[in-house]
C-alpha cells in the first residue's frame, strides 16, 4: 500500500504547504525513472521527488536528493520549460493515484507565457511522468510514450491531447452514509474485495484493515475508523516493519499486522523516505548478496575445471615408469635396433609376465638417442607428478576458503558485512575493482607494500605475482628471510637483513608472518600455516608462471592473519 490514493491525498496536502508559490529552482535525475526537484520558497529551499519507476513509483518530500546520474533528453527538457518556474496549483486529481503541479514559466515579456503542468501518474508498470500544456492539455512531452500498439484505451504521446487512464464508477468515502453503505454491504459475508471493488479511493490494505478492524467491531464502525484518516489534521503516518523488513508506509495504524512492529512520523513524506531507504537498503543486500554469491560460484567452477585438468595431468605423470622402462629395454638391446626403425618390439624384463613391448622410436635418431629421449620424458613427468601433487593440495585448500566464503555469505545480514567481504573478494582475485584506480594506487605506492616490524625490520610484501618475482630477483638478498603462506595462494613476504644476522627475533618473525597469511587466500581464517626460510633457499622454477618458486629448509609458523599498525609505505 505504500503509495495508494490516501497516501497520495496526504502527500499532496504536504506539497501545498511546502510549494505553493514556491519557484522551481533545480531539476535532476536520479535514474531513469525518478527526477529531484529542488523549490524555492523565499529563503526556505526543499527537495521533492517524483517516480515513474514499475514497482516504487511515488511523490514526496526529501531532505536532500540522492546521487544524480547524465541527465536525460526528458530531464532536459523539463528543466528548459519549467525552470525558474512559479508553482500556481497542487491537486490530486479525482480518487486517482495522478499529481498534477501546475507551474506558471517565468519571462521578462509583459504578456505571460502559458502555464505549464506536470502529471505524474503512479500506476505500477503503467507509471509516466506528462509534461503537459495547462491551457489546452497538450501533451508536450513524457518519460514513457505510448502509442496505439501499447494501450487500446488511450495514446500518450506529443502532440496529443491528454486525458485520464479508463475511470471506474465507484463510490465517494467521503459522501457515503450509513444507509447507502449498508445498501452494498449488507450481508455478514462482505470481502475487502468486495469494498475495494465499490468504494474509490480504498487500496488493497486499507480494504484488508477494515475487515480486520470489523473484527472486534461493526463493519460501519470500522469503515469509519478508517475514513476519519482520510483528513491530512487526523493522520497518522506509519513504518510497518516485519522484523528488520519494511513491510509498507501507511497513513493510519495498520490492525491487520498484529506482530509487526511501527514507527510514526510527522508527516507521511518522513515515512516514505523512510521506507524507501529501508526498501533501498533491503534491495543493496540482496543485490551484493547475489554479486558475491555469483563471484563464489565462478571460482567454484573455475577450481573445478583447473582440478580435471591436473587429474588429467596426473595420470599422464603416472606413466613415468613406462618412459623408464622402455629407455632401458632399449638400452639393453642396442644391437637390435638400427637407425630408421619407426618401432621395435622388445621383451619386457621387468615384468613377471616377460610380455612382448611394441616400442615406438624416432626413425631420424640412433637407439642410444631414443633411450635418451625416454629417460628425458620419465624425468619431466617424474618432476611433473610431484608439482601436480602440490597444485591439487593448494587446490583443495583454496575450495575450503571458498567453503568457508560461503557460509560467510550467507550469514552476512547487513550491508557493512556485506560490503567487506566484497573487500575481501576483491583482495582474493574474486572480484574485479576498477583497473585504473588499482593500477593508479598501485604507481603511487610502489609494487611492494612496506612496513617496520617492532624490532625495527623493514618487511616488503608482494603486491602480485609480478611484484612477487620482483622481490626475489631484485630485493631479496640470501641472508634475508622469505615467507609465504603453506600451500595457499598469496603474496611472497621478505624480511630485510641488512647485517646478515644469524637469526630474525621471534616478534618480527610472527608479525612477518601474520602479513604473509592475511594477504593471502586464507586471509579470512582464524589460524594460517606459514613457511619460513632463508631467501638463499628459495629458487624460482623454470619455465612456470610469475610468482611460483621451489624452497627447502623451511619452518611452519600458525598465526592468526594480520596487518601491523606501523607501515612505511
Amino acid at each position: 500500500m505504500s503509495f495508494d490514493s490516501l497516501t497520495l491525498r496526504l502527500v499532496t496536502h504536504e506539497l501545498r504547504q511546502a510549494f505553493l508559490g514556491g519557484t522551481i529552482r533545480h531539476i535532476e535525475q536520479a535514474n531513469p525513472s525518478t527526477f529531484s526537484f529542488k523549490i524555492g520558497q523565499g529563503i526556505d529551499t526543499h527537495w521533492l521527488t517524483i517516480s515513474a519507476h514499475a514497482v516504487h513509483a511515488r511523490a514526496h518530500l526529501i531532505q536532500k536528493p540522492p546521487p544524480g546520474q547524465k541527465q536525460s533528453y526528458f530531464a532536459d527538457f523539463l528543466s528548459t520549460h519549467l525552470k525558474h518556474g512559479t508553482i500556481t496549483e497542487i491537486e490530486q486529481l479525482g480518487w486517482d493515484r495522478i499529481l498534477k503541479i501546475t507551474v506558471q514559466p517565468k519571462s521578462d515579456e509583459p504578456i505571460l507565457p502559458p502555464r505549464k503542468a506536470i502529471i505524474a501518474e503512479f500506476m505500477g508498470k503503467h507509471s509516466n511522468i506528462i509534461l503537459i500544456d495547462a491551457t489546452d492539455d497538450r501533451i508536450l512531452e513524457c518519460l514513457k510514450h505510448i502509442d496505439e500498439t501499447m494501450s487500446r484505451y488511450r495514446e500518450v504521446l506529443p502532440g496529443e491531447t491528454y486525458s485520464l487512464p479508463p475511470q471506474q464508477t465507484k463510490l465517494d468515502p467521503l459522501n457515503l452514509n450509513k444507509e447507502t453503505f449498508s445498501e452494498h454491504f449488507s450481508t455478514s459475508d462482505v470481502t475487502w474485495k468486495s469494498l475495494f471493488n465499490k468504494i474509490d479511493g480504498l487500496s488493497p490494505t486499507l480494504a484488508k484493515e477494515i475487515i480486520a478492524r470489523a473484527e472486534k467491531a461493526e463493519l460501519w464502525e470500522a469503515y469509519q475508523q478508517v475514513i476519519a484518516y482520510f483528513d491530512p489534521n487526523h493522520a497518522s503516518p506509519q513504518l510497518i516493519m516485519d522484523s528488520e523488513n519494511p513491510l509498507t508506509a501507511s497513513p493510519i495504524p495498520l490492525h491487520q499486522f498484529p506482530s509487526a512492529s511501527s514507527q510514526t512520523f510527522n508527516t507521511m513524506s518522513e515515512t516514505l523516505t523512510a521506507y524507501y531507504d529501508a526498501i533501498t537498503l533491503k534491495e543493496k543486500k540482496v543485490s551484493e548478496k547475489h554479486t558475491l554469491r555469483q563471484a563464489l560460484e565462478k571460482q567454484k567452477n573455475l577450481l573445478q575445471r583447473k582440478e580435471k585438468g591436473l587429474y588429467d595431468d596426473l595420470e599422464r605423470a603416472e606413466k613415468s615408469e613406462d618412459y623408464r622402462i622402455q629407455g632401458e629395454l632399449i638400452l639393453a638391446n642396442l644391437h637390435k635396433i638400427a637407425r630408421g626403425q619407426k618401432q621395435v618390439e622388445l621383451q619386457n624384463y621387468y615384468s613377471p609376465d616377460l610380455e612382448t613391448l611394441t616400442i615406438p622410436l624416432n626413425p631420424e635418431q640412433t637407439a642410444s638417442e631414443n633411450a635418451q629421449t625416454f629417460f628425458k620424458k620419465y624425468t619431466k613427468a617424474k618432476r611433473g607428478y610431484s608439482q601436480i601433487q602440490q597444485r591439487l593440495a593448494e587446490l583443495e585448500a583454496e575450495q575450503e576458503v571458498l567453503s568457508s566464503c560461503e557460509s560467510k555469505v550467507e550469514s552476512a545480514d547487513t550491508l557493512e558485512a556485506l560490503n567487506h567481504l566484497h573487500t575481501e573478494f576483491v583482495e582474493n582475485g574474486y572480484l574485479k575493482t576498477q583497473q585504473r584506480n588499482k593500477q593508479q594506487q598501485e604507481k603511487n605506492e610502489g609494487p611492494f607494500r612496506k612496513y617496520i616490524s617492532t624490532n625495527g625490520f623493514h618487511i616488503y610484501v608482494g603486491r602480485n605475482s609480478q611484484s612477487n618475482d620482483l622481490l626475489l630477483r631484485q630485493i631479496a638478498k640470501p641472508r634475508d628471510m622469505w615467507l609465504h603462506a603453506k600451500q595457499i595462494h598469496g603474496s611472497h613476504v621478505i624480511i630485510r637483513n641488512p647485517e646478515n644476522r644469524p637469526d630474525i627475533p621471534m616478534p618480527t618473525l610472527l608479525q612477518a608472518a601474520q602479513l604473509a597469511a592475511y594477504y593471502s587466500k586464507a586471509h579470512h581464517s582464524s589460524y594460517v600455516p606459514v613457511d619460513y626460510t632463508w631467501a638463499r633457499y628459495v629458487v624460482k622454477r623454470k619455465g612456470n608462471v610469475a610468482g611460483y618458486v621451489h624452497y627447502t629448509h623451511e619452518k611452519t609458523l600458525y598465526v592468526e592473519p594480520a596487518v601491523p599498525s606501523s607501515k612505511k609505505g
